[in-house]
């Protein structure tokens, strides 16, 4: 009796303590900090009070790296853009071509799509993570272009 006591209380320890080392990825993605997305921790610390460091790493980890995000380009994730324009009318493809080339000379760091799907051309501006930073860039264009809206969409894979 003693030894199956100590049996099943030796398996329970087992089994806790694999569990308490569980190393699964990030699952919310609202933990991430969206504003450093594709940014280079190299230029952060190059640009924040002129300090330096040294980091030493070898070719090996650097390049393993790379093709990580070489083979992960073509995933998808899902995120926000914002919906500038959406029409169907007369002169709409016109107009989306204009709003596009707008949006990429007042916002050259966001992408800017400009698609068609029967019967409407519609141009959409960012990728963004949050709701909320699509929210702080909406706000900026909100008075020019009254109908944007945020829309729910899939975005392009990004390293973290």
């Amino acid at each position: 009796m003693k030894r199956l006591f100590l049996l099943t209380f030796f398996a329970v320890a087992v089994s806790l303590s694999l569990r308490a080392q569980d190393t699964t990825a990030i699952k919310d993605l609202s933990l991430v900090d969206s504003s450093l997305v594709n940014t280079s921790v190299f230029s952060l610390l190059s640009s924040e009070g002129g300090g330096s460091a040294v980091i030493d790493q070898s070719d090996q980890i650097r390049q393993a790296f790379e093709r990580y995000n070489a083979s992960a380009a073509s995933k998808k994730s899902y995120g926000y853009k914002i919906l500038v324009y959406s029409s169907n009318g007369k002169n709409a493809r016109e107009a989306s071509s204009g709003i596009a080339g707008s949006m990429k000379n007042t916002y050259p760091h966001l992408n800017v799509y400009r698609s068609y799907k029967a019967p409407f051309f519609m141009v959409h501006i960012g990728d963004f993570r949050t709701k909320s930073d699509a929210m702080k860039i909406l706000h900026d264009i909100a008075p020019s272009y009254h109908q944007a809206k945020v829309v729910k969409s899939a975005i392009g894979w990004y390293a973290f």
